[in-house]
């Protein structure tokens, strides 16, 4: 009975290391080869905790497939007031990556 507990468990984790290993090779293959850089958007009218979360999801996503360098994410102020500017700007002071831009600023990006 034991046994067969253990075996089931080791089957398991061969299952599991395969898939990730098939994983890795489709990410690989599915990769563009030519690295350019870009921007991920995320429009606010205020900070709140769900955007601090999709900020720190999208820049989590970034450094997962390696693109840290590559990749930038943007929280664009629609409209916050000081007290919620200040909040977003100590959420981009303290991860690499996330920057707080305003309308304006963002159209001197794109020109």
């Amino acid at each position: 009975m034991l046994e067969a507990f253990f075996a089931s468990i080791f089957v398991g984790l061969i299952l599991l290391g395969l898939l990730a290993l098939s994983y890795g090779i489709m990410f690989k293959l599915l990769m563009p080869k030519g690295k350019y850089d870009y921007y991920i958007i995320i429009p606010s009218e205020g900070c709140g905790e769900e955007i601090t979360q999709a900020a720190y999801s999208a820049r989590t996503k970034l450094n997962l497939i390696g693109d840290e360098n590559h990749g930038k994410v943007l929280v664009l102020d629609k409209g916050m007031n000081e007290a919620q500017r200040l909040s977003c700007l100590n959420v981009c002071r303290q991860t690499n990556g996330i920057y707080l831009v305003s309308v304006e600023e963002l159209e001197e990006l794109f020109k």
